[in-house]
């Protein structure tokens, strides 16, 4: 797994997911889905995908936050 693709396609997902909605930073939605991502990428690191571990974070943020 490319840990460095998974970095920076999470922080523009996490930016442009941040910016549309206009939440406050300290909205505490924002480390939730931060601590999303960061699980979503040990699932990927450990099934050695970086699809795997986007698709779990996206999908996970869109059920929990």
């Amino acid at each position: 797994m490319n840990i460095e693709l998974y970095i920076v396609a999470s922080v523009f997902i996490i930016m442009v997911w941040h910016f549309a909605f206009n939440t406050n930073p300290k909205d505490f939605g924002l480390f939730q889905m931060i601590g999303v991502f960061v699980f979503g990428g040990a699932v990927g690191y450990f099934m050695n995908s970086v699809e795997v571990a986007i698709l779990i974070s996206l999908v996970l943020s869109l059920i929990f936050i």
